[in-house]
C-alpha cells in the first residue's frame, strides 16, 4: 500500500510539472516611438536568445504589422500579425520591432514563444 501511495504521489508531481512546462511561454517585445519634434523613430527591444527551436504561439500589440530580426538580419516581416502565428524560430538571437500605424506616436509588439 505504501509503495501504491509513492506511485500515485509521483504519478500526480509528473502530471504537474508537464502542465507547468507547457504553460511556460517566452516574450519577445519590442517598440517604435517617433519623435515629434523631428520625426526620427527609435526602435526598442531587449534581444531573446534562443537555444532550441521556439514556436510563435500569439502576437499582440497596438501596430500596423510587424518585423522580426535575428542578428541584424530581417527574417521575416507581417502585415497581418495572425500570419505569424504558428512560425517556428531556430536557435539564434531575435529582435521584434512594430510598423507605426498612421499618425500615430507610438507602437509595441508582445510575440510569444513557446
Amino acid at each position: 500500500m505504501k509503495n501504491l501511495t509513492r506511485l500515485l504521489v509521483f504519478i500526480v508531481l509528473i502530471m504537474n510539472l508537464s502542465a507547468w512546462a507547457q504553460l511556460k511561454v517566452t516574450r519577445l517585445v519590442g517598440e517604435q516611438i517617433r519623435d515629434t519634434a523631428d520625426g526620427k523613430t527609435e526602435l526598442i527591444c531587449i534581444p531573446l536568445k534562443i537555444s532550441s527551436t521556439m514556436k510563435i504561439v500569439a502576437v499582440t500589440g497596438n501596430n500596423k504589422g510587424f518585423w522580426i530580426q535575428k542578428e541584424s538580419e530581417t527574417v521575416f516581416k507581417f502585415i497581418e500579425v495572425e500570419n505569424a502565428v504558428g512560425l517556428k524560430l531556430k536557435p539564434g538571437t531575435y529582435y521584434a520591432y512594430p510598423y507605426l500605424k498612421d499618425n500615430e506616436l507610438k507602437a509595441k509588439v508582445e510575440v510569444l514563444l513557446k
